[in-house]
């Protein structure tokens, strides 16, 4: 039986690389599985991200019939191009029309900040500059403080799929490096680069948790799936997931 533990239904904006797959299936405990709806984002822009959000709801009933047991909405630009709490909005529209929990890759990631205790972070995000200042006024909003972030002039997923693997590690070093005021940990959006494997080498070799979109992903999943199995390897957050700390949560 295809998710006998937990079937995650994921709208991606675009389509999905092949090493996304192999590394959900590397990190998730046995019985999770995974169906994707992709969309067919290039570019970022706020047309391109508009057309994208008509074709949420259409998505959402199609991973429902699929009987899915929570949908996840990727992609953080289109939501912080809305006015502050739109994602809880969405949240609330994707649930009535798919009958199932739901969350985007906003709402999770803010909920892993919570569960951390992460207010004050750094980002390092393969968007332009007027995307990652989207950002921050989003987040600020919510009660977060993104006191450093760097970004990348690439406008298409192209551009982002394109970078070494490696680059997501070394970027991120260095921005965090840069900054010159404490923080709680860093955050990394966006699941067009890097790796899960980069996760927990960041948070060995800077001393401070990493929250990535996907990361957020499978946190929030397992846990409102009441899936405590534990998960080594990949960084703090998906580690508290057994840890009673959190059990309540």
């Amino acid at each position: 039986m295809i998710g006998w533990r937990g079937h995650l239904g994921k709208i991606s904006p675009a389509p999905v690389a092949g090493r996304v797959m192999r590394e959900f299936y590397d990190v998730v405990p046995d019985g999770i599985d995974l169906t994707i709806a992709p969309l067919t984002v290039q570019k970022i822009s706020r047309e391109s991200m508009a057309a994208m959000m008509t074709h949420v709801g259409s998505a959402t009933e199609l991973l429902a019939e699929k009987g899915v047991d929570a949908i996840y909405l990727g992609g953080v630009p289109p939501i912080v191009m809305r006015h502050p709490g739109y994602d809880l909005e969405l949240v609330a529209e994707m649930e009535k029309r798919g009958g199932v929990p739901a969350c985007t890759d906003v709402t999770g990631v803010m909920e892993a900040f919570r569960a951390m205790r992460i207010q004050r972070l750094v980002m390092a995000a393969p968007f332009e500059e007027w995307v990652i200042d989207l950002i921050k006024t989003y987040y600020a909003a919510a009660g977060f403080d993104i006191v450093h972030m760097k970004g990348m002039p690439l406008k298409t997923s192209t551009e982002r799929r394109a970078l070494p693997i490696e680059v997501e590690y070394t970027f991120t070093r260095r921005v965090f490096r840069e900054c010159t005021q404490e923080v709680d940990g860093i955050y990394i959006p966006c699941g067009g680069w890097g790796t899960v494997y980069n996760v927990k080498r960041l948070e060995q070799d800077l001393g401070k948790p990493v929250i990535t979109w996907f990361t957020g992903m499978i946190w929030w999943f397992l846990t409102k799936m009441n899936i405590r199995a534990p998960i080594r390897g990949f960084g703090s957050l998906l580690e508290s997931i057994s840890n009673p700390r959190f059990l309540n949560q």
